[in-house]
């Protein structure tokens, strides 16, 4: 009962937040592209028409199944229902999943489809196979699965598992034509923040500590390789090109079980008068992920500002637009009129509207005539 309690309030906050999230510049990108998660995002309009809430609905019914997954997951690991529900509210307190379900973009569908895969691998082996294969061919992000998968089967010395991957990597990577260039750059020390904003920063040593530890309690196991393998790749990508951090980090962040069991190994083998810095150190780690996520939340547009782009307010554009009797627009700027195409302003060469980048003001033209002109900062607040 007390993780369906936290569920639901859990939910509720995301679906708040989501609500109140403008449409990104990759959103849009998403949903003019042929992507598979598009299928969904196109049911949910069709029921519920289109909106901040509809165009997210997809990811938090992925973010949902995943933590599902995650949890049954745990518990084969773990062998202990409490544990394995502290290692699932870790992981849904994680800023990178947060942010994973609340923006309409690949990585929580990655991370919904590796959980599964790792499920099947777990519970139901043959049909992981099947579900590999199909990988190859639904995105790119998915070679870094292969590529764990290798040195796992190496690992446990399964050679058809090795040319399996082998295949697989080969078909995912000439299909997407995946392209490594660049020359040596300081992309390594921007990634390497951006993990420490996935994980929030305590949590991140953490990571790092455990994934060398678990070797010391118990044999490596197959999401050990993947978060490993893929955390690597994606390092050494990073020393010559700009990567994007949803092609690795779904993979890199479902170790977050083992992180709670390398804890537990650590604090069960002193004696009790010893135990007292492990409590510390869980009570410092929790209370850092809820301040950071806390940050998350409620710091003034941090997700518009940080992580979606600069134009915070497409959506009270469009309010004002029509409330003003103008439906059909155009732009000086093709992105912000894609967003205010979304909310049912549509595309005309009737009024013009242009966007101020210096002053952060709105102009709506008509026959090159002023109409009216709004401070985008003052938007939000009528």
């Amino acid at each position: 009962m007390n993780i369906v309690i936290y569920f639901i309030i859990y939910y509720l906050i995301l679906i708040f937040y989501a609500n109140n999230l403008n449409i990104a510049n990759f959103e849009i990108n998403y949903l003019n592209s042929n992507y598979f998660m598009n299928y969904f995002s196109d049911i949910a309009f069709y029921l519920f028409g289109k909106n901040n809430f509809t165009l997210r609905l997809p990811s938090l019914i992925f973010s949902f199944f995943s933590l599902l997954l995650f949890y049954r997951i745990s518990l084969f690991y773990i062998k202990n229902k409490k544990y394995a529900f502290i290692s699932t509210i870790i992981f849904s307190l994680l800023p990178g999943f947060i942010v994973a379900s609340l923006l309409y973009d690949k990585a929580i569908f990655i991370i919904f489809l590796t959980l599964l895969f790792l499920y099947t691998f777990i519970f139901y082996r043959v049909y992981s196979y099947f579900l590999l294969i199909s990988y190859a061919l639904i995105d790119y992000s998915f070679i870094s699965l292969y590529f764990s998968l290798i040195f796992y089967s190496i690992y446990i010395k399964n050679n058809k598992f090795l040319i399996f991957n082998l295949f697989l990597l080969m078909i995912n990577a000439n299909y997407f034509s995946y392209d490594i260039h660049g020359h040596p750059s300081g992309h390594f020390i921007d990634l390497f923040l951006v993990y420490l904003s996935i994980f929030s920063p305590l949590i991140f040593l953490y990571f790092i500590y455990s994934l060398l530890k678990l070797n010391k309690y118990e044999k490596l196991n197959i999401i050990w390789f993947i978060s490993l393998f893929s955390f690597i790749l994606s390092l050494i990508l990073s020393f010559r090109q700009k990567i994007r951090i949803d092609d690795y980090a779904s993979f890199v962040i479902i170790y977050s079980i083992f992180m709670l069991k390398v804890f537990i190994y650590d604090y069960k083998i002193r004696l009790s008068i010893f135990r007292f810095p492990y409590k510390i150190l869980s009570i410092s780690l929790i209370i850092s992920l809820i301040i950071f996520d806390v940050f998350l939340f409620f710091s003034p547009y941090i997700l518009d500002r940080y992580i979606v782009n600069q134009f915070k307010y497409s959506k009270s554009i469009a309010l004002i637009l029509k409330r003003n009797h103008i439906d059909y627009i155009k732009c000086n700027d093709y992105v912000l009129c894609k967003k205010l195409y979304f909310y049912g302003i549509k595309k005309g060469d009737k009024y013009y509207l242009l966007f101020d980048y210096k002053n952060k003001k709105v102009s709506i033209l008509h026959n090159k005539n002023e109409l009216f002109k709004e401070d985008v900062l003052n938007i939000n607040k009528k």
